[in-house]
């Protein structure tokens, strides 16, 4: 039996108040930029200094891309806690190597002078980014804060996940059996094939326009 034009309306109503329709995060999973492929170009703000930053920029580089978040337990300093101590350590140990390690805050309730702020008190030591409107979150289908991209020297996106096999809570960031992001820096310096290219990332949702 075929449905009137007000019978449908209704359906069509009813169904997307029940959810069934795919949510905007849901959507970006097929919208993604897709691994193996040239990773898409940017330009954002440096958060600190406020001049252009371009992926371009870091041609011949192992870019890391880690999506940044100032008040997420997962990803901020606290403590004994987050992803950001784990940061800055790999910052240090592969200082003088061809690696670049570029956070990306998208999150619309974490303003500029909040995160300079952040990495001021902090003194994070690598580069972040102001994402207005995630418009490059989007594009690399990053769901959360400390999602993580890497971009190969040639400019290819090789890997997206996690740091690790996701901790039980905060205090654990870093502390896992099962990492990620290291040996996929490691293969691709040495001309390898990352062991992972897509794996689930661990921490708070990114907060879209």
């Amino acid at each position: 039996m075929r449905l009137t034009g007000t019978i449908l309306a209704a359906v069509l109503c009813l169904t997307a108040a029940l959810g069934l329709f795919m949510q905007p995060q849901q959507m970006l999973a097929a919208e993604k930029a897709p691994v193996g492929k040239a990773a898409p170009a940017f330009t954002l703000p440096d958060v600190k200094t406020g001049g252009d930053v371009a992926l371009a920029d870091y041609k011949g580089k192992v870019v890391v891309l880690m999506f940044h978040s100032i008040s997420c337990p997962f990803y901020a300093l606290n403590q004994n806690a987050g992803y950001d101590r784990v940061f800055v350590k790999m910052v240090e140990a592969y200082k003088g190597k061809d690696v670049v390690f570029l956070g990306v805050n998208s999150n619309r309730n974490e303003s500029t002078d909040a995160i300079k702020n952040y990495l001021e008190k902090n003194k994070i030591n690598y580069t972040v980014v102001k994402d207005q409107g995630n418009v490059v979150a989007d594009t690399y289908g990053a769901q959360v804060a400390s999602h993580i991209m890497v971009i190969d020297a040639e400019g290819k996106l090789r890997y997206r996940g996690g740091v690790e096999k996701r901790p039980a809570n905060p205090s654990e960031c870093g502390n896992s059996q099962e990492q990620y992001l290291g040996p996929v820096i490691d293969a691709l310096l040495g001309g390898s094939e990352p062991p992972v290219t897509e794996t689930q990332a661990t921490g708070c949702a990114i907060k879209r326009v």
